[in-house]
């Protein structure tokens, strides 16, 4: 059995994959919240954590995570971003060359179609669908043309353009997509890679926030096309940067899908309810009301 956990975090990401007894995260918030719950779950040992790409809301607690005594990391995986210039990207890098010191932790400084590829986890299968190797070997700052060609210079791309795509899938189970912050220039390379998205469960890229386009109601419908999936999740901070966007939510209410989201969004709803605040036991992070 496999047990795919998206944690509330507020305006964040984390995912927690467990099978037969192995355990990955994808993303690592900040604060406890990560740590409390493998330690609720009675994990001591992450087979593998995947940072999808080096933003704040994506990475600040990989340190947390890498220091914790109760819990061994065994390997992490990421793509280098050699624009990045946070503190947190400073200190992760610090933490890597002390680890590979120690000979404690593994890095695979790729997060490709190519390398890894696909990441085995119990029973479960964790794919990379985004970036290709071309376009990671582009890197971040580097210029692409429109319609997914590499030879051009009408875009550049970003660390949300390389943000790895993932689709969990285990068995007759179904899958779920997590898009982290994909815009519209890795959609375009997806696509003009006949790669398939398909997923049951579509974890939105950008937390329902404005993607890298002109078009955010296109660039929903192009996605969900892509992806077909049965419902939609918004990994949001109720009231922090205004997700999910109306015009986003729209555009999923047409295809016809379930909207879920980790923090109760007004636009998620279709009538105000009595219900109770959280509909699970899981950990979950306090917000005002």
């Amino acid at each position: 059995m496999t047990n795919i956990i998206l944690l509330d975090v507020g305006h964040g990401n984390c995912t927690i994959v467990c099978s037969a007894g192995e355990t990955a995260v994808i993303d690592c918030p900040t604060g406890a919240m990560l740590l409390d719950t493998l330690d609720d779950l009675g994990v001591d040992t992450v087979a593998t954590a995947i940072i999808s790409h080096a933003d704040k809301d994506h990475i600040a607690g990989i340190l947390s995570l890498l220091t914790s005594d109760p819990v061994r990391v065994a390997r992490v995986i990421v793509n280098p971003d050699g624009q990045k210039s946070s503190k947190i990207w400073k200190d992760f890098r610090v933490a890597v060359a002390d680890a590979e010191q120690r000979g404690t932790l593994q890095i695979t400084t790729s997060l490709s179609t190519s390398v890894p590829g696909t990441i085995a986890v119990g029973e479960a299968e964790i794919t990379v669908l985004s970036p290709s190797a071309a376009l990671a070997l582009t890197a971040v700052g580097g210029k692409v043309a429109e319609g997914g060609n590499l030879l051009g210079s009408s875009r550049t791309v970003t660390s949300n353009t390389l943000s790895g795509v993932l689709r969990i899938k285990s068995g007759i189970e179904g899958s779920m997509l997590l898009a982290a912050d994909m815009d519209d220039t890795s959609l375009d390379f997806a696509m003009a890679s006949a790669t398939d998205l398909s997923a049951d469960i579509l974890v939105f890229p950008h937390h329902g926030g404005l993607p890298e386009t002109s078009d955010p109601a296109k660039f929903t419908q192009r996605l969900l096309a892509a992806v077909n999936p049965r419902s939609v999740i918004f990994s949001n901070g109720r009231g922090r940067y205004d997700t999910p966007r109306p015009e986003i939510v729209a555009a999923v209410r047409l295809c016809g899908c379930t909207i879920a989201c980790t923090q109760l969004s007004t636009r998620c709803q279709i009538a105000q309810t009595d219900a109770e605040p959280y509909l699970e036991t899981l950990r979950a992070r306090s917000v005002s009301w």
